[in-house]
């Protein structure tokens, strides 16, 4: 027995997306294939009780937003970007690149984001405006014969910019997908 009915066939978002690190917000780096990638937001819900009143009201604290996701294609570079600077990168141009970490303890901010786009040339669009590198490198190297890429987990995590407006410290999402076409 159905329970409704679809609304509007063309806002069901379908697949991955292209994710992206940025310093300055305007030039974007795409860090190519990647798998799993997942968008979070998380809070901790506070209630304030009263003993003869109920609730006297509700908030959140440690407000927070994540992309994180599996690389695929290792770029010593694009990860020197993703850390935020705790890394010296050096590279011989066509030849080789180093990472050497280890003593640098500050972690610069990013912005980051994923874009889906569907046949239709639509997009969906996560920003996170002030973030952060979340995680360690971590490589689990797979047999010779496996039919899966050896992946570098990453997650990105966002605090609130707070030289932004309230309500727009955190995250954005935009929409194109199904935007005035109702199927």
């Amino acid at each position: 027995m159905k329970q409704t009915i679809v609304k509007n066939v063309n806002a069901i978002p379908m697949g991955s997306g292209k994710f992206e690190i940025s310093i300055d917000g305007i030039n974007w780096t795409d860090l190519g294939a990647m798998q799993n990638i997942v968008f979070t937001e998380t809070f901790d819900k506070v209630s304030l009780y009263s003993d003869n009143a109920g609730i006297i009201k509700e908030y959140i604290k440690n407000h927070h937003a994540s992309l994180a996701g599996d690389l695929q294609e290792l770029s010593l570079a694009d990860l020197n970007t993703l850390r935020g600077g705790i890394d010296v990168y050096t590279s011989d141009p066509g030849v080789s690149e180093t990472l050497k970490t280890g003593g640098l303890t500050i972690i610069n901010a990013i912005q980051t984001r994923v874009t889906n786009t569907n046949e239709r040339a639509e997009i969906l669009r996560v920003l996170i405006k002030k973030a952060t590198n979340n995680k360690g490198i971590v490589i689990a190297f797979k047999s010779d014969d496996s039919d899966t890429s050896n992946v570098i987990p990453i997650e990105i995590l966002g605090s609130n910019d707070v030289s932004k407006t309230p309500g727009e410290q955190l995250f954005e999402m935009y929409n194109e997908q199904g935007i005035g076409a109702v199927s």
